[in-house]
C-alpha cells in the first residue's frame, strides 16, 4: 500500500520537521546585536511628524490639478488634536515651488475663498458625534501660467493682521498638468523594504544595498537598488506612480544605536525617515498605500508608538479616494487589525513579529474561509457593512460614472482564483519557502482575517475594472466577471522593488506599467501571462535568473555636461527592454542667450519650457522627450541655434469654433499660430482687455477654456498675443475675437 500524504490541515512529522529547521536557520543565520526595549521619550515621530497642519494635499496624497482650474487645500491649525477649541483662520498665503529642481521657480496661488467645514480627503476626519472636528478649507486659484510640472506646497495662515502666521509645508503635493489624458499611464511599486546592513534576518540579501547615507560617509550609498528604480521612473515620466505597501522591513530591532548623525533611534524611524529620504527623489507624484509591515505597533517597547498614527504623520489617511480627471482610485488598508493584534513581540531575540500581518478589511464583512463561491458572495448582506468596507461600498457607489474604478491595497483578495492566501487560507503555491512560512504562520495564527470575499462582491458590484496588490513578492494574474454583464475585475500582484535573493530565481525586481485608454486597460504585463517590468538588465523574466550578475538598471540616462552653463547638452538613453521606451524625459537648464539666438533639439523633442525668473532671466528650463527603440539606445542634443529668429510670430483666435453668439460667459478658444522664424512657438497671453492688465504667459495650447465678463447682453472680445522661444522673444501683434452674448432670461 502507498504511503498516505498528510493534509494540509493536520500536524505531520514533515510539518514539524519543517518547523523545526525554519527556528534553526532563524537562530543559526542571526547576527544578533544588543536589543534595547526600554523607551525614551526623545525616540520616535513625537517631534518628527511631516504632516502636521497642511493634512491635503501631502507627498503619499498629492494632487493633481488641471491648470487653470482650482485646489481646496485642507488645512487643520489643532494639528488632530480636537480636544483643542477650533480656531478660525481668517488670512492664507500659499505658495508652491517646483520639487527637486537646484535653483526652483516659485509661484503665488491667488487664494478664492476660505471656509470651515469637514475634511474631504481624510475618511477618518470624517465627524463624530459630540466631536468639534472642524478644518479649513482653503480654495486657491493654479494659474495656467504654471510650467506643467511637480511642486512642493506651502501655506501661511493667521486669525487677524496681528497675530502670528502658522506655516507649513508639503513636499511633492501639487502636479499641474495641461489636461487630463484619456490615454495614459501610471507605475505600480510595491514591497520596497528599505533596510540596511545593520540588520540580518534570514532570506534577507543585501544585493545592491548599503548603509543609509549620512553626508560623510562616501560609502553609505543607501538603498541602491530603490535609487535605481527612482531613477528609471524619472527617465519614463509616467503621469503618476502608485505604491501599494510595504516600504520598510521593521522587524529585527526595538532601538538601536545607528551612528552619527542619528544615534539611538528605532528601526521604524530609521527605515521609514530613510524610505521617505530617498522617495523624495521622485520626479513624479506618487500615490501611497499602507502595507503591514508599515503598521506594526511597538506597544510598550521602543518608543511606544503605533505606526498607524505615524503613517499618518508622514503620509496621510490610512484609507481614501482620489482621481486622475475621469479616473478613479481607491486606497484600501488591507492591513485593517486592531492595535492589539499589530502588536511587535520580540521572539527568542531573533525576530519582531506581530500576531497578525495578513489581510483583512473591517466592517462586519465575511469570516476568513479557504476559496470562493458565489452563494458566500450572495450571503453578504451589503447595506449592513460598517467601517472601511462601508466606506468602500458607498466611495465606489458614489463614482459610478467614472470612466474606470482602480482598488490599490497590499494584500491580493483574490490570488490563486480566490483561495484567499493572502487572508491566511493554505497555500496553494509549493516550495520550501511557501511551507516554511504557511507553517509559522499556522503556529502564531497570523492571518484569518474578515472582509475578503465582502471586498470582492464590491468590486464586483460597482464595477472596478482593475485591483493592483503586492505582499508576497510575486507576479500574478486573475480575474473574475462583474455581477452585471460588461466586464471583469483584474486582479494583477505584483513582485517587489527589491532583491529577493543573490541566488538564480524567477523572481526579480520589477514593477507594472499600466496603460489605459479611452476607459479601458490595455496593457499591465511586461511579458504574458503575468511579468512584471525587470528594474536589471539581463533579467531572464519568465525563466531564472542569476540575481547576483544584476547591477545596471533597464533603462538608463546620462546628461553631459550637468550644471546649466553649456549651450550645447547631450542626453544619451540607454533602453534594455523588450518593449519601446515612449518620450522619455529629461529636464535641462540652460544658459539664457542674447540677440535673437534660441536651442534647438536633435533627435527629440521639446515638453514646457520655461524662464526660472519673470524679471531678467539668465537660465531657462527645458523639458526635452524622445521615443528610444527595444534594446537599443538614442542621444539627445539640445544646442544653440545656428542663427538668430527676429521675426515675431503670426496668430488668430475663434470662440466655441466661431460662433456668432453664446448664452454661457464661458466660452472655448481656438488658438492658431505659426513661427516662421525658427525658434517656435512658446506661449500666449489673453485678456479681455485690449491693454491685457493683470495678464500672465502661458504655455501655447491650441484649445483654452476662457471666461469673459458677464453682466448686459452685448459684444464680448477677447484679446490674444503670442510669443516665440527666441531670447529674448519675438512678440506677435494682438489677435481678437468677438461673440455677441445673450445670457439666458
Amino acid at each position: 500500500m502507498g504511503k498516505k500524504s498528510p493534509s494540509r490541515g493536520s500536524w505531520s512529522a514533515q510539518r514539524i520537521v519543517s518547523l523545526v529547521l525554519i527556528i534553526l536557520i532563524i537562530v543559526l543565520g542571526t547576527g544578533l546585536g544588543v536589543l534595547v526595549t526600554a523607551k525614551n521619550s526623545y525616540l520616535g515621530m513625537r517631534d518628527d511628524a511631516r504632516i502636521t497642519r497642511l493634512i491635503y494635499p501631502t507627498l503619499g496624497n498629492p494632487a493633481i490639478v488641471r491648470k487653470g482650474d482650482s485646489l481646496t487645500i485642507e488645512f487643520d491649525p489643532r494639528m488632530g488634536d480636537f480636544n483643542l477649541p477650533f480656531s478660525e483662520m481668517k488670512q492664507f498665503e500659499v505658495t508652491v515651488k517646483t520639487s527637486n529642481d537646484a535653483r526652483p521657480l516659485q509661484v503665488a496661488l491667488p487664494v478664492l475663498s476660505v471656509q470651515v467645514g469637514s475634511s474631504g480627503r481624510w475618511p477618518e476626519y470624517s465627524a463624530v458625534p459630540g466631536e468639534d472636528r472642524r478644518i479649513s478649507l482653503v480654495t486657491v486659484a493654479v494659474p495656467r501660467s504654471m510650467p506643467a510640472d511637480l511642486y512642493d506646497l506651502s501655506v501661511k495662515a493667521r486669525k487677524g493682521r496681528l497675530s502670528l502666521w502658522l506655516r507649513d509645508s508639503q513636499p511633492h503635493a501639487l502636479d499641474t498638468v495641461d489636461s487630463f489624458k484619456d490615454d495614459f499611464s501610471f507605475v505600480q511599486m510595491t514591497d520596497i523594504h528599505v533596510w540596511g546592513q545593520e540588520i540580518y534576518y534570514p532570506s534577507c540579501t543585501y544585493q545592491e544595498r548599503s548603509e543609509r547615507p549620512n553626508g560623510k560617509d562616501p560609502s553609505r550609498k543607501g538603498a541602491v537598488y530603490y535609487q535605481k528604480a527612482i531613477d528609471q521612473v524619472n527617465i519614463m515620466k509616467p503621469d503618476f506612480v502608485v505604491f501599494s505597501g510595504d516600504y520598510i522591513f521593521g522587524q529585527r530591532y526595538f532601538t538601536q544605536d545607528n551612528g552619527p548623525p542619528w544615534g539611538e533611534t528605532t528601526e521604524y524611524e530609521y527605515e521609514m525617515l530613510w524610505f521617505y529620504q530617498e522617495t523624495m527623489k521622485l520626479d513624479v507624484p506618487v500615490f501611497m498605500t499602507i502595507g503591514n509591515h508599515d503598521g506594526y505597533n511597538e506597544g510598550s517597547d521602543a518608543a511606544g508608538e503605533d505606526w498607524f498614527n505615524n503613517w499618518r504623520k508622514l503620509f496621510g489617511p490610512l484609507y481614501h479616494s482620489y482621481d486622475y480627471g475621469d479616473y478613479h482610485f481607491l486606497s484600501i488598508n488591507s492591513m485593517d487589525w486592531a492595535a492589539s493584534d499589530r502588536t511587535l513581540t520580540n521572539w527568542f531575540d531573533i525576530i519582531l513579529s506581530p500576531k497578525k500581518y495578513k489581510g483583512q478589511v473591517q466592517g462586519g464583512g465575511d469570516a476568513m474561509q479557504p476559496g470562493y463561491s458565489q452563494a458566500r458572495l450572495d450571503a453578504i448582506d451589503d447595506s449592513r457593512l460598517t467601517g472601511q468596507l462601508a466606506w468602500m461600498r458607498d466611495d465606489l457607489a458614489a463614482h459610478q460614472d467614472a470612466k474606470m474604478r482602480i482598488c490599490v491595497m497590499h494584500h491580493d483578495p483574490w490570488k490563486l482564483d480566490g483561495s484567499g492566501e493572502m487572508w491566511g487560507a493554505p497555500s496553494a503555491a509549493g516550495g520550501l519557502e511557501k511551507d516554511l512560512k504557511q507553517v509559522m504562520g499556522e503556529v502564531l495564527d497570523t492571518g484569518n482575517g474578515t472582509g475578503r470575499l465582502a471586498a470582492i462582491k464590491l468590486m464586483k458590484e460597482y464595477k472596478v475594472a482593475l485591483t493592483i496588490s503586492g505582499h508576497d513578492h510575486s507576479d500574478s494574474y486573475g480575474s473574475t466577471p462583474w455581477s452585471s454583464s460588461g466586464g471583469e475585475v483584474n486582479f494583477v500582484n505584483t513582485t517587489s522593488t527589491q532583491f529577493q535573493s543573490s541566488s538564480v530565481s524567477n523572481r526579480y525586481p520589477g514593477y507594472r506599467r499600466i496603460f489605459i485608454d479611452k476607459g479601458r486597460l490595455t496593457s499591465y504585463n511586461y511579458q504574458d501571462p503575468k511579468w512584471s517590468y525587470p528594474f536589471y538588465a539581463g533579467t531572464n523574466v519568465g525563466g531564472e535568473t542569476d540575481l547576483s550578475t544584476l547591477h545596471d538598471p533597464a533603462v538608463s540616462q546620462v546628461i553631459d555636461p550637468i550644471g546649466g552653463k553649456s549651450e550645447r547638452v547631450t542626453v544619451s538613453v540607454r533602453n534594455t527592454l523588450a518593449r519601446p521606451l515612449i518620450a522619455a524625459y529629461a529636464k535641462l537648464v540652460m544658459p539664457y542667450l542674447a540677440g535673437g539666438y534660441y536651442y534647438q533639439v536633435d533627435g527629440g523633442s521639446f515638453g514646457e519650457v520655461y524662464d526660472l525668473s519673470s524679471s531678467g532671466p539668465n537660465e531657462r528650463n527645458y523639458q526635452v522627450y524622445t521615443d528610444v527603440p527595444a534594446g537599443m539606445g538614442k542621444v539627445v542634443t539640445v544646442h544653440k541655434s545656428a542663427a538668430p529668429d527676429t521675426t515675431p510670430p503670426k496668430g488668430t483666435a475663434v470662440i466655441n469654433g466661431g460662433a456668432r453668439s453664446t448664452k454661457s460667459t464661458v466660452v472655448m478658444l481656438t488658438l492658431r499660430a505659426t513661427d516662421t522664424g525658427g525658434s517656435g512657438l512658446k506661449d500666449a497671453m489673453i485678456s479681455n482687455s485690449p491693454g491685457f492688465e493683470g495678464a500672465q504667459w502661458q504655455s501655447f495650447t491650441s484649445q483654452v477654456p476662457w471666461a469673459f465678463a458677464g453682466g448686459a447682453a452685448g459684444l464680448r472680445t477677447v484679446y490674444v498675443k503670442y510669443r516665440d522661444t527666441a531670447m529674448p522673444p519675438n512678440v506677435s501683434a494682438v489677435a481678437r475675437a468677438s461673440v455677441s452674448f445673450a445670457p439666458p432670461k
